[in-house]
């Protein structure tokens, strides 16, 4: 069980990592520790507990006479669809998105990606596209999307200049929502190399299916982003966790 030092300096990380999301120190420099002692109301060691933590989180460096500074910038990233015919970069802070296409190519669905679209069975064909998400020439994220056949035909690889969602407004599918999960990993070699990091840094694995204005599946996506982009979601309704679980079987 950690010690009281320990639990008090991972609150306190916490919340100075939301403070360095949020912009609060706008020269990067972060109070000095008696100063924090104050502000959080603990003590000297949680303190340099939690500077610690940051600073193992890639978030913050301790220079002799300088202090403490802010070295990583964040991407947040909102869990909403952009509005029909705004670019998704527009949600952004700052950034250019730009896609690296890895591979565009028709192929025959696979049961896992047929399963999670509507009207599409196995081996049936579907537009897989294999793209690195740039942010400002910075590798964000790598997706693998799956569009169904209907909507496929009508996207063109010379439309794919911003993000997916874009693409798809330009094709004339209109698309009304999705459904996201989300899973903390370490990343593999592939996906290290692809989005520029150390093999074994965390990354969120993506699974996303996208569903149009009838309420069918027509696209299925899978891919990874790089930890120090921040998925924000808002107006999440009340969710009953306990009648929400998988009911485990009677040993």
């Amino acid at each position: 069980m950690p010690g009281s030092a320990q639990l008090a300096g991972r609150r306190v990380r916490d919340l100075l990592r939301a403070e360095i999301r949020r912009g609060a120190f706008v020269d990067g420099r972060l109070p000095s520790e008696f100063e924090l002692m104050a502000q959080h109301q603990a003590s000297r060691e949680a303190v340099r507990e939690a500077l610690d933590l940051l600073r193992r989180d890639g978030l913050v460096v301790r220079r002799r006479g300088v202090g403490t500074m802010t070295v990583r910038e964040e991407y947040v990233v909102p869990g909403v669809l952009p509005a029909q015919g705004n670019l998704f970069e527009t949600y952004l802070a700052d950034g250019h998105i730009t896609p690296r296409v890895l591979r565009w190519t028709w192929i025959p669905a696979p049961l896992a990606v047929a399963t999670r679209l509507d009207g599409v069975t196995v081996d049936e064909d579907c537009l897989c596209i294999d793209y690195v998400l740039l942010i400002d020439d910075r590798p964000m994220a790598v997706f693998t999307n799956y569009l169904r056949s209907p909507e496929a035909s009508r996207v063109d690889q010379e439309e794919f200049r911003t993000d997916f969602y874009s693409l798809l407004h330009c094709s004339d599918v209109a698309v009304a929502g999705f459904d996201l999960s989300v899973q903390a990993v370490a990343a593999d070699e592939c996906t290290a190399r692809l989005l520029e990091i150390a093999l074994g840094e965390p990354i969120l694995l993506w699974e996303q299916t996208i569903r149009d204005s009838d309420g069918q599946a027509v696209d299925y996506a899978l891919g990874a982003l790089r930890g120090d982009v921040v998925m924000k979601f808002g107006d999440i309704p009340r969710i009953d966790l306990t009648r929400s679980l998988t009911p485990q079987p009677c040993r």
